[in-house]
């Protein structure tokens, strides 16, 4: 073996020793989402793919999994964290039932809207009355969405509803079945990216108007209080690894979008769409840092009757404290 070829043996040997500990240090953590296209799928390929983890002493592993099971195993226990946590179900909801969760940051603000055909006659929220609506009910969206229709005037009543799942919400607006549909990100996108057969009706201006917050707490990272309780020092690790990916996709969406797109088996053009539009709401912050829109969010759900009372102290997770 000639020296050359000698030293860039050692030399790669050197670097496997070196990198090895490195990855051994790693503190690994699992966190379960839901599946595609949930925005709880969407930071995990950026956060694997640029070693956000990696570079805050994290080894991620996100793992999908249907809607029911995903809840299931949350409220359990057999699942410490929630990587698509709501304000609402996964964390108010549960603990209006005595669990001990919490909901440590937030990720996306809500967002909804409803779309009905170009051609319809429905202009405003208001036009809903007597006419059918397609939505998800039992989704932790679909109660704050009835809440800003009722800012917005719309006795829910009067509308008649048809229940769908999630998944099933495009079809069923693009099979015309319904006279309108209500939807959220991606699947708003997902929708009308290239299709100019729809139009949205307006509900979130209601959202402002009504509480003056800007913040409007939705869907992010909850865990049990007992992890929170052992595990302090990670969650800023945590927190950092997701600030980083939440940077990215604001900084190189077109990158972003490439990334996001695959996982969720859509095309890059379509997610660059969202990604550049208001619609996502990637809004990263501490659950504490908007304790008021929180608020909100609890009186709006208790009002739905979603939500008996306020949730306890110990809800929204300070990292200060």
């Amino acid at each position: 073996m000639s020296f050359f070829k000698c030293t860039c043996s050692i030399l790669a040997a050197v670097a496997v020793f070196s990198v090895a500990p490195a990855k051994a240090d790693l503190i690994k953590l699992t966190i379960p989402t839901l599946p595609a296209p949930s925005l709880g799928a969407f930071m995990g390929p950026v956060i694997k793919a640029q070693k956000f983890d990696e570079q805050n002493g994290l080894d991620l592993t996100f793992q999908q999994k249907p809607t029911a099971t995903y809840r299931t195993d949350f409220a359990a226990g057999t699942d410490q964290l929630g990587g698509s946590g709501t304000l609402l179900a996964d964390v108010a909801l549960l603990r209006d039932k005595g669990l001990k969760v919490t909901y440590l940051f937030n990720v996306f603000d809500f967002w909804a809207t409803v779309v009905v055909p170009q051609d319809s006659g429905i202009k405003a929220i208001t036009d809903l009355k007597g006419k059918t609506l397609t939505a998800s009910l039992p989704t932790a969206n679909f109660p704050m969405f009835r809440y800003l229709a009722t800012l917005g005037g719309l006795d829910m009543s009067s509308v008649q509803l048809r229940n769908a799942d999630s998944s099933a919400l495009v079809p069923t607006a693009k099979s015309k079945r319904s006279d309108a549909v209500q939807l959220w990100e991606p699947a708003y996108t997902i929708l009308v990216h290239g299709n100019h057969d729809f139009r949205s009706i307006d509900v979130m201006s209601q959202w402002t108007d009504k509480t003056k917050e800007n913040a409007f707490p939705y869907l992010g990272i909850s865990a049990q209080q007992a992890w929170v309780d052992q595990n302090k020092a990670i969650i800023p690790k945590l927190f950092a690894t997701y600030q980083k990916a939440s940077e990215f996709i604001k900084s190189h969406p077109q990158e972003a979008a490439i990334l996001i797109a695959k996982s969720l088996n859509v095309g890059a053009p379509v997610i660059q769409d969202l990604l550049s539009s208001d619609r996502l709401r990637l809004n990263l912050y501490w659950a504490a840092d908007n304790k008021g829109a929180a608020d909100a969010v609890f009186k709006a759900a208790i009002s739905e009757g979603y939500l008996k009372a306020v949730p306890t102290d110990g809800i929204l997770y300070d990292p200060r404290k």
